[in-house]
This record gives C-alpha cells, sequence and structure tokens, in this order.
C-alpha cells in the first residue's frame, strides 16, 4: 500500500510560527485576512503609487525603532477597513498574544487596505478583522474570493457602454512559494485589486480591462481616463525564514519584492494605486549559502545575500498576482458589463 504523497504548503504557514486567517463575506463582496506570528518577527514595508490606506506604518521605515510586529492585515472598505485593526488588537489582547509593557498588553501590528467592490454594497464592519484573527490557523491559506480577495477586481481604467458599465475582471487572495536551498524558502500571499491588467511573463493579458469587440483594452489604447473607482491596490506580504540582520536589508528585500508587481501589473504604483509590500522574517535560519558562497558574498558585494533573497521575492510576488487570478471566481454585479466581474477560468475564450 503506498502513501499519498502530501501536497506541498506554497502559503505564507509553510513558515513555522505563522498563522493566516480569512473573514469572508461574499453577499457583501469584503472580508480581512490576517498574518499572526507566534512572537515579533521583523517587519520591512515599502509603499507606491499616490494612494496607499496603511496602519502603524511609519516604524516600519529606516531610522525608526520599534520594527518587529506579532501580525499584519489586509482589508476591503477603503480607509474603514483600518477599524479592523482595533478588533484585531483587542482579540489580541483577550488572548494574551502580544508584548507586554509594565500590566499592559500592547499588541503591535500593522496592515493595509483595499477600496475593494464591497463599498458599493455596504458599510464595513470591523469585527471582520475579529473574525479573520480567530479563523486564523497554520493550515494552507485558501485563496482566491476569501478574506481581504473577496470584492477586489483588476483592469478598472475604462468602463465600457460609453462609461457606464465596469470592465474589470476578478481577481482575489494569492500565494506562491520559492525553495531557494540549504532549507531557506520566500512565500508570498498577494491581495490583488489592481487599477491596470495582470499581464503574463510573454507580455499578454490574463485578466484585465475588458472590451466590447476584442478580449482587452490596455491602458495606451485609453485616451479617456474613466474610472469611478479612485482607489486600486495590490497588497504583497512576504514571509521569508531567513534572519538578514538589519532593518535596512528587509527594506532592501521589500523594494526589490515591489518589482513583482511591476512584472505583473500594467499599469501599476499609478497615483490612484496604494500599492504596498510587507516582507518578516521567522528568523530561523541564519546562513543562505553552500561552500560556493565565499566566492560571492565579498566585500565588494557585501549584500549578495539579500539580492538572492529579494530577486526570489520578486518571483514569489508575481507568482501569487497570479494565483490570485487563477483561483478567483466569477462573481454577479450590477454595474458590470454583462452583470458580471468574470474570473479568467470563465472569460477565456468566451464572449463575457
Amino acid at each position: 500500500m503506498y502513501m499519498k504523497k502530501r501536497r506541498e504548503n506554497n502559503t505564507l504557514t509553510a513558515l513555522s510560527g505563522i498563522k493566516v486567517g480569512h473573514s469572508t463575506h461574499l453577499d457583501k463582496l469584503t472580508g480581512c485576512t490576517v498574518v499572526v506570528f507566534d512572537k515579533p518577527y521583523p517587519v520591512a514595508y515599502k509603499a507606491y503609487g499616490g494612494a496607499p490606506g496603511t496602519f502603524n506604518t511609519d516604524l516600519l521605515r529606516n531610522g525608526s525603532s520599534f520594527y518587529k510586529r506579532w501580525g499584519l492585515f489586509v482589508a476591503g472598505g477603503s480607509l474603514t477597513g483600518l477599524m479592523s485593526a482595533s478588533e484585531i488588537m483587542k482579540s489580541m489582547i483577550e488572548k494574551g498574544t502580544s508584548s507586554r509593557n509594565a500590566n499592559i498588553i500592547n499588541p503591535s501590528i500593522s496592515g493595509a487596505i483595499v477600496f475593494d467592490l464591497g463599498t458599493r454594497i455596504e458599510q464595513f464592519n470591523a469585527i471582520y478583522g475579529r473574525e479573520a484573527f480567530n479563523h486564523a490557523s497554520n493550515e494552507p491559506v485558501a485563496n482566491g474570493n476569501v478574506g481581504a480577495g473577496t470584492g477586489t477586481a483588476v483592469g478598472k481604467f475604462q468602463y465600457l457602454e460609453e462609461g457606464t458599465k465596469s470592465g474589470a475582471m476578478k481577481a482575489g487572495v494569492g500565494s506562491a512559494r520559492i525553495n531557494i536551498g540549504n532549507h531557506i524558502i520566500v512565500c508570498a500571499l498577494s491581495v490583488v485589486n489592481a487599477l491596470g491588467n495582470v499581464v503574463k511573463p510573454d507580455g499578454t493579458i490574463l485578466v484585465g480591462n475588458r472590451d466590447e469587440q476584442k478580449k482587452f483594452k490596455t491602458f495606451d489604447d485609453t485616451t479617456d481616463f474613466v474610472t469611478s473607482d479612485k482607489m486600486n491596490t495590490t497588497i504583497s506580504i512576504v514571509g521569508i525564514n531567513i534572519d538578514l540582520k538589519s532593518r535596512e536589508n528587509y527594506e532592501r528585500v521589500a523594494h526589490l519584492a515591489s518589482h513583482g508587481q511591476v512584472r505583473a501589473i500594467n499599469p501599476v504604483h499609478t497615483s490612484i494605486d496604494g500599492d504596498v509590500v510587507f516582507v518578516f522574517s521567522t528568523e530561523e535560519k541564519s546562513f543562505l549559502f553552500n561552500q560556493y558562497g565565499k566566492y560571492f558574498e565579498t566585500p565588494d558585494w557585501s549584500h549578495f545575500s539579500v539580492d538572492i533573497i529579494g530577486n526570489a521575492a520578486a518571483k514569489a510576488v508575481q507568482d501569487s498576482i497570479y494565483h490570485a487570478c487563477y483561483e478567483a471566481e466569477t462573481i454577479p454585479f450590477e454595474g458590470a458589463y454583462n452583470g458580471i466581474i468574470p474570473a479568467v477560468k470563465d472569460y477565456l475564450g468566451r464572449n463575457i
């Protein structure tokens, strides 16, 4: 009798000490996703575009103190999604999941928000943060129309039928993992809600702004910039298990990881995008290289290991964005072209 081989966990929970939970409200097309650490881990942060919406991120910048966190979150609801932080912190206090200062528990978390389709349906409820926290587990992370990806879409730069119908397509939560060697792994989770199209490595559009005459519009085709939703954002969370020693190194990895967004989304980091990358490390491993590493990481290239991790992070982010599109499901939506926000699995080869 042969035992069935267990499928590799390609999500953030492949890292030890990491739990992820979703609050998913399909009827309201919104939700929240929480990443919970079993102890404080170093976190870095980079924001691009002109409209990021974040919580407690100033101390993650170089030159500041206290860059370790007990967790991260991504919420829908635009600015009201930031209220999730309150319920997450209350839950952490109740369960004693955070640092203690004198007589108080002082939860330290950071997060970011997306302007999802749920903003057209109902006011975001802060309790979604508590729900996501309570659902957190170390099981492989669910992807697609879940959590903060429940109401996300891509390709929103021009409306159809004389500017009256959304031409967007569905995206969601996606995950990816890169195995570097020497038991070093880089994992990414992305919540994809981009203004631009998602573009495959060969340059073809995977999902994006639909067109009445052909499959897709491109941003270059658009002379009239027509969109009624003013916030469009991709949030990526990258987890690694190697200790990079300094906050500057983690921030460098966050910067390089953003290249995955650039490779996969066109256009990206526009003035109405709030694209954000978080990077954290469980610090389990201390050395990346085999016996040949000494020939590369020298005084002339002292951050060679950081560049290796950063470029793997970019690949993981890119793959997680594609995964978010492949895992998404078509949803009905009033105000959308043909009454739906289609997923790629339904759109390719069909006129919807």
